[in-house]
């Protein structure tokens, strides 16, 4: 009969897995509505059918420590290249795209991270039906594919369907099925091994920047994108072989909107979707307001490797910390204090303050990104629907990613300078700190929470 499983952090999931006697290692859920426990109890006796168990996670051991790895690749391969756009930014605003102002580049950057956000509204449920590996292997290939592209481009348009499109949408549907196999391994440690597993995303954000610059001047910047896609080809070859499928299906209606009547998981959606709007900014503007206010190309073009390596230890840290005082006040402190910072962006001016901010908002967006996928699997009500439910939620964020940063370079004017673009992110901030203030306590009603 369906049990509830209450864990130590004061959720529980409801679920009826059955179990084949006659051979164990077929595992199936069923995720239909119970029905009269007593009448189904004497059901099963008649019938001979197996009782229900819940699902076991490892929290550890090798097979899904080699999923952490996998999906770190991916994070690496994919995240990495979405947040080294402002590198690309910068080039071709210098070079392909000369003619084009800064909010028409964004939208190459906006696209990229829509399209990869978006991607996972299918990536989610697929995987949870047919597991990661149909969606990881085809992608990973189209998602070098695209890299390739990319290095061939001249024209705003290419840049839009290979850099934009192509390369954004492979990058979702490779990350986030790897993602969501890591919430059938873990539960207690799930924010930490996700968390663990998405530093590849910033570390990524500091090598292909860095692989850029120094090559570009001997190489090109053709041969510099190439040298990038064998890189994620290496990355992904090991993904491919290190991910493993835990078996757990579910079926039913392919998008759960079910879970938006959850004031919790809405509320959730919408405080991320403000939070995002905001938070790329400096990720894709920062070089240039540093070149702005008479800091040094070289330094400039190092902002975003010191923004990722701020990101990689706030991803460690948040997860880290999730683990002893919660994800949901981990987010929450982090929504505020990134918002925080972005007003304080407005004051700073020196190459010395750009350098520290860079590497604080880093440390800062780093937990929100770290942790936003898993505060969407932790209202899932059963592991089987995690994908689904990160998929929808991310989605919706993802129009957030396609908006800000071009609303951010409209805002961006010759009179004004940076500061209502600036504004604008922080105030979205924090309308989304408020947000998840008001999610957590939906959530947890005054109780300290996971």
């Amino acid at each position: 009969m369906p049990v509830l499983l209450s864990n130590t952090q004061g959720t529980e999931y409801r679920a009826c897995i059955t179990v084949n006697m006659s051979a164990s290692s077929d595992l199936t859920t069923d995720l239909s509505t119970p029905r009269d426990e007593s009448r189904a109890d004497k059901e099963r006796v008649s019938t001979g059918e197996p009782k229900s168990v819940m699902p076991l996670f490892p929290e550890g051991g090798s097979k899904a420590w080699l999923v952490v790895l996998g999906c770190w690749c991916t994070s690496f391969a994919s995240f990495g290249i979405v947040n080294s756009f402002g590198v690309y930014e910068t080039y071709y605003l210098q070079n392909f795209l000369k003619d084009r102002s800064s909010a028409d580049i964004a939208w190459i950057g906006s696209i990229q991270t829509f399209t990869q956000f978006s991607a996972t509204l299918l990536a989610g449920p697929i995987n949870d039906r047919y597991g990661p590996m149909v969606l990881v292997w085809p992608f990973s290939f189209l998602l070098v594919i695209a890299m390739m592209l990319t290095s061939l481009c001249t024209e705003y348009y290419q840049f839009i369907l290979c850099q934009g499109i192509l390369l954004g949408m492979s990058c979702g549907l490779v990350f986030a099925p790897a993602l969501s196999v890591i919430g059938h391994y873990f539960f207690k440690k799930r924010a930490m091994a996700m968390a663990l597993a998405s530093t590849g995303s910033p570390l990524g954000g500091i090598i292909y920047p860095v692989i850029l610059n120094n090559l570009i001047p001997s190489i090109g910047f053709g041969w510099a994108q190439r040298v990038c896609g064998f890189l994620s080809l290496f990355l992904l070859a090991i993904a491919a072989v290190s991910l493993r499928p835990s078996g757990m299906r579910r079926k039913g209606n392919f998008i759960l909107l079910d879970a938006f009547r959850n004031p919790t998981y809405s509320l959730q959606v919408a405080a991320m979707f403000m939070v995002i709007l905001g938070l790329w900014t400096p990720y894709f503007y920062l070089a240039n307001y540093g070149l702005a206010h008479s800091m040094s190309a070289n330094l400039a073009g190092y902002l975003f490797a010191l923004i990722n390596a701020g990101s990689f230890l706030g991803r460690i840290l948040g997860g880290l910390l999730a683990n002893h005082v919660g994800q949901f006040n981990v987010v929450t402190v982090a929504c505020y204090l990134s918002s925080v910072l972005l007003f304080c962006w407005l004051a700073i001016s020196s190459s010395a303050g750009l350098v520290v901010f860079a590497i604080l908002f880093g440390a800062v967006s780093g937990a929100i990104i770290a942790l936003m996928m898993p505060l969407f699997a932790h209202t899932a009500d059963h592991p089987s629907k995690i994908g689904t439910y990160i998929g929808q939620s991310t989605f919706v964020v993802g129009f957030a990613g396609l908006i800000g940063t071009p609303i951010t370079g409209a805002l961006i004017t010759d009179d004004q300078g940076y500061s209502h673009g600036i504004i604008f992110s922080a105030s979205a901030a924090m309308v989304g700190a408020v947000l998840i203030t008001v999610a957590r306590y939906t959530f947890a009603k005054g109780k300290t929470v996971p």
